[in-house]
């Protein structure tokens, strides 16, 4: 990282995708580092795509402003913290041509140029935000970005095992982390645990490494003895969980670009053994959209719809119904992996 004067600044390649990240606030530098610290650079092309973040005292500096034609898009709110009940933002997100607005209200407002390939954020006293909310507009704002150069993400955990993927999209509770890990400690190797990135590649799709820190509840960590028996140091507190960089506890190299060969939709139950149900590509699909970020350009919408069905064709899907044999999930999963595999090579 370069600093000049009060600016600092962040050079990154993300797949192929050279991006510039510029702020003027220690602690927004500080959340992107944190974040994206898997694809910095010491230096990139003379034409990246730009990610500039300004802190400001009050709403009232915020030098730019919701244009007047912009087009309302989405309306929504963040959850409530367990502490305070405080919602964590408030978000109208608007258009205009190529231009996409997210005002997030007292905290902040992100203007995003698809053409420009720039995205300014303004944000209020970011020093006095938690750090996953500073990481989370950083997240969001570079994602954006990066959808209108034909890279994706979702909501899921990836693995990749020999060259294929595993992916396991699944909402809070339903068992997505507690499935990862098990799977992590037996040999896969860490894609990503929330966002994995994926796009059209040939005929087909590849997923791609998004490496983040990786968040458990205290029922998670009772399953694996190595958590159990971490240390505050490496098992870190959080809010709302716990968290720990997998290089802490699972050392290894970090898995690399490959094709889906599996998409595991996880549900807990109560049975003694898990189970796997082969489902059908329409059913695999509509369980999959959900787990989609949202979509405000249509365009975008489009090409990302197309790589999701395209994911969704060339996996063998499953519902996993994810019993109490939590660490042999890998007797389950890698059998048919390797069938995928040995399909592929006949």
């Amino acid at each position: 990282m370069a600093t000049t004067l009060s600016t600092q600044e962040l050079l990154l390649s993300i797949h192929g995708i050279e991006l510039r990240f510029v702020t003027n606030s220690p602690a927004l530098a500080g959340a992107a580092s944190a974040l994206l610290r898997h694809f910095t650079r010491p230096g990139i092309g003379d034409h990246p795509a730009t990610l500039s973040f300004t802190a400001v005292a009050r709403r009232e500096e915020i030098p730019l402003q919701v244009s007047t034609g912009a087009k309302q898009l989405y309306k929504g709110s963040g959850i409530a913290l367990p502490q305070d009940q405080k919602t964590t933002w408030l978000c109208d997100v608007s258009a205009e041509g190529t231009v996409l607005f997210a005002d997030f209200h007292d905290e902040g407002l992100i203007v995003i140029d698809g053409a420009a390939q720039t995205a300014q954020g303004f944000l209020v006293q970011p020093e006095k935000m938690s750090p996953d909310t500073r990481a989370s507009f950083v997240h969001f704002a570079m994602t954006e970005l990066l959808k209108r150069c034909g890279l994706f993400t979702f909501h899921a955990t990836a693995l990749e095992k020999d060259g294929l993927g595993v992916l396991i999209p699944g909402f809070s509770g339903r068992g997505k982390t507690t499935s990862f890990l098990s799977l992590l400690r037996a040999g896969y190797r860490y894609v990503s645990d929330d966002h994995p990135f994926y796009r059209l590649h040939g005929s087909g799709v590849e997923m791609l490494p998004y490496p983040l820190k990786i968040n458990v509840t205290d029922r998670t960590v009772q399953f694996f003895p190595e958590l159990r028996d971490a240390p505050p140091s490496v098992l870190r507190p959080g809010i709302p969980k716990r968290y720990f960089h997998v290089e802490d506890i699972y050392p290894g190299p970090l898995g690399q670009p490959c094709p889906p060969a599996m998409i595991l939709f996880p549900q807990v139950h109560q049975a003694s053994f898990s189970c796997l149900e082969p489902l059908s590509k329409k059913q695999a699909m509509e369980l999959i959209l959900p787990h989609a970020l949202l979509v405000f350009d249509a365009a975008v919408a489009r090409r990302e719809f197309q790589a999701l069905a395209r994911l969704v064709e060339q996996a063998d899907c499953y519902r996993l119904h994810f019993g109490q044999d939590v660490l042999d999930l890998p007797r389950l999963v890698t059998p048919l992996l390797d069938q995928r595999r040995m399909r592929a090579e006949n």
